[in-house]
Parts: C-alpha cells; sequence; structure tokens
C-alpha cells in the first residue's frame, strides 16, 4: 500500500490547518461566555506557584475524563509517529506529497481539540487540577532547548556560529530521533493542562497550541523544515509571554515582568533564529540596532522612555531566558556527548 497520498501537496494541508487553528480559536473565544458558571466560582490568584484557571473542588470523575483524553490523545500521537518511523524511512524522497502520517495527525488532533472544548464546558477542569503549573511551563521551555541542539548546524548556536562539542553528529542525531516522542508529549500535555476559556492568555496559548499541532502534524514532509516557519513558531513564545505578563500585570497586581520576557525572547531572535534566514549582514545589524533601541527606551526614564528602574537592567534581566535556553540545550547535550566520547 503507497504510504503517500498523491497530488495531494503538504503546503496546502498547511494552509489549511492554520486557517483551521485561527478558525477554532476564534471558536474558543465567542462560545467562552458560556462558562461564566465555572469562572465565577475560580479562587483568587496566589502567587506565581498558583494556576488561577482550576476550580476550587476536585470532581474525581470528570478528571478521570480529563485523564483518559488525554491518554487517548497522546497514545493515538505517539503510534503515528513510531508508524511512520518504520514506513516513511524514504519520505525525504517525496517531501511535497502529504503522507498518511501526516492525515491521519491532522485528523487525530482536530478530533481532540473538538472533544477538549466540549469537555472544557462540561466540566472546566484540565491536567492543571492533578499537576503543579512548572509542568507546563517547563515543557515548552524543553521544547526551546532541544531546538537550539536540532538547528544548531543550519543556523548556528548564537551570531550564526555553530557549536561543534557537545552538538557532535552522534549527540545531534539521538535528539533528532527522540524530538519527536519528546515534543509531541509537550505539547498534548499543555494542551490538556489548561481549560478551553477566553480568557486572552489562554486564547493566545492555544493559538500557538495549535500552530505547533500543525508542526507537528506535517512531520515527514519539507513544511516540516521550513526554515521562516520554524522561526515563526520559536517567535511567537515571545508574544505569548508578553500578553501573559501585561495581563497578569493588570489583572492579578503580579509583578512587572513583561520586559522580561519579551527582551529576552527576542534576544533568542536576534542573536541566534534571525540567522536562519538568507538575509544580508545590514539587515542583521539593524535588526540588533532596533533591540538595543527598545532596550534603551525601556530603561530610559520618561518622558522619552519607559523609566523602569535601572536595578533591572544592573540584573541584567533581558539576559535571564537566553541564559536558561542555552544553558539547557548545553546541559542536555552534554551528558550524551560524554557518553559516547565522540571526537
Amino acid at each position: 500500500m503507497a504510504q503517500t497520498l498523491r497530488g495531494v501537496s503538504p503546503s496546502r494541508a498547511w494552509v489549511a490547518a492554520v486557517a483551521f487553528s485561527i478558525i477554532f480559536t476564534a471558536v474558543i473565544w465567542v462560545t467562552g461566555p458560556s462558562l461564566q458558571g465555572f469562572l465565577a466560582t475560580l479562587l483568587p490568584d496566589q502567587g506565581a506557584s498558583w494556576y488561577y484557571w482550576k476550580l476550587p473542588l476536585r470532581d474525581p470523575a470528570a478528571m478521570a475524563v480529563v485523564w483518559a483524553l488525554y491518554l487517548g490523545h497522546q497514545a493515538s500521537v505517539w503510534a503515528a509517529i513510531r508508524w511512520a518511523e518504520v514506513n516513511l524511512r524514504d519520505w525525504r524522497k517525496s517531501p511535497d506529497t502529504l503522507n498518511r502520517y501526516s492525515l491521519t495527525v491532522l485528523g487525530v488532533n482536530a478530533l481532540f481539540m473538538v472533544l477538549h472544548l466540549a469537555q472544557t464546558h462540561l466540566w472546566f477542569d484540565g491536567l492543571a487540577q492533578d499537576a503543579p503549573i512548572f509542568t507546563s511551563q517547563g515543557s515548552v521551555i524543553i521544547m526551546l532547548a532541544v531546538t537550539l541542539i536540532l538547528e544548531n548546524r543550519r543556523r548556528g548556536f548564537i551570531l550564526g556560529r555553530s557549536l561543534g562539542k557537545p552538538f557532535t553528529p552522534g549527540v545531534v542525531a539521538f535528539f533528532r530521533r527522540a524530538h519527536m516522542y519528546v515534543f509531541s508529549w509537550a505539547l498534548v500535555y499543555t494542551f490538556w493542562f489548561h481549560p478551553m476559556a477566553y480568557d486572552p492568555q489562554l486564547v493566545s496559548g492555544f493559538l500557538y497550541m495549535f500552530l505547533l499541532f500543525t508542526q507537528m502534524s506535517l512531520a515527514f514532509t519539507g513544511v516540516h523544515l521550513r526554515r521562516w516557519w520554524i522561526i515563526l513558531l520559536e517567535s511567537y513564545v515571545a508574544v505569548h509571554a508578553l500578553i501573559v505578563a501585561v495581563y497578569n500585570t493588570a489583572f492579578f497586581s503580579s509583578a512587572d515582568m513583561w520586559p522580561m520576557f519579551f527582551t529576552g525572547f527576542a534576544f533568542m531572535f536576534v542573536f541566534t533564529y534571525i540567522y536562519a534566514l538568507d538575509i544580508s549582514g545590514r539587515v542583521r545589524l539593524a535588526v540588533a540596532v532596533a533591540y538595543a533601541a527598545v532596550i534603551s527606551w525601556i530603561y530610559l526614564p520618561g518622558p522619552i522612555g519607559l523609566g523602569r528602574s535601572l536595578v533591572n537592567l544592573t540584573r541584567l534581566e533581558f539576559l535571564w531566558i537566553p541564559i536558561i535556553l542555552y544553558g539547557l540545550a548545553l546541559a542536555f547535550a552534554a551528558p550524551l556527548y560524554l557518553l559516547k566520547r565522540e571526537g
């Protein structure tokens, strides 16, 4: 049996999936007001370790449904990945043809998106009722750090310069084999962690999730490797983090952390991600100058600047996220490199 669907373009599937992602995000927003009965019962925010969108009382039956749906979604995706590893070993010979893996996972994700929306409106709670918030946040950080390993040879680790050690061919090959299982766990777990409420933070996150589902679904096609698309997915986290930080500051009296998140993720774009694009050094320099101008505006006093305390600048808050991502990438690769003892 042919393992590809001839005549079907992955590019068209990508357009359809992105359009579906946007439309479904709008559906979450439009249907959100009907959740007001649940939202009215939520407890006040209690700090960084507190997850706001969970009901005060745990419903065992409802959580059994959530866990069953999560495990069904996760098992379906992992089974599809394993099938593709066995049956699509030569997919690079026809990267512009949609394969059965992609069609299957696109359908699986769409099905569970609908089921999650229905589950939210019936019982509300996601996995957050049973799991700490850092497990969801950490899964995204893991994805971004591992992507630095996978993309090291194509765009460099920083300033376009690739690292030889510990990102040797054997180490990269290991992460390339394992990353689909790890990334799909991170995506599916985070997807079921949150209820599909219509808060701007959640809606922004679900749009990001759906775009990542698209990337996961179109593995074993050329679309999956498009550099600008990968950069867009890596960089969107800056937009999402900005929305979350600003909203938390405005409505939950949280610390004003948006400059740290925005400048930190923007740093990654300016000094790593952009080097995957075929653009001139002058353009990259102009982007770096613009980034420096934004940093200056944040810390300069009014009326020409935002007037953020210089204490935050001396703490190098704009480097915290890059340090975490670069550090994790090295920490993930180093033990395997030492184990393999590659030259």
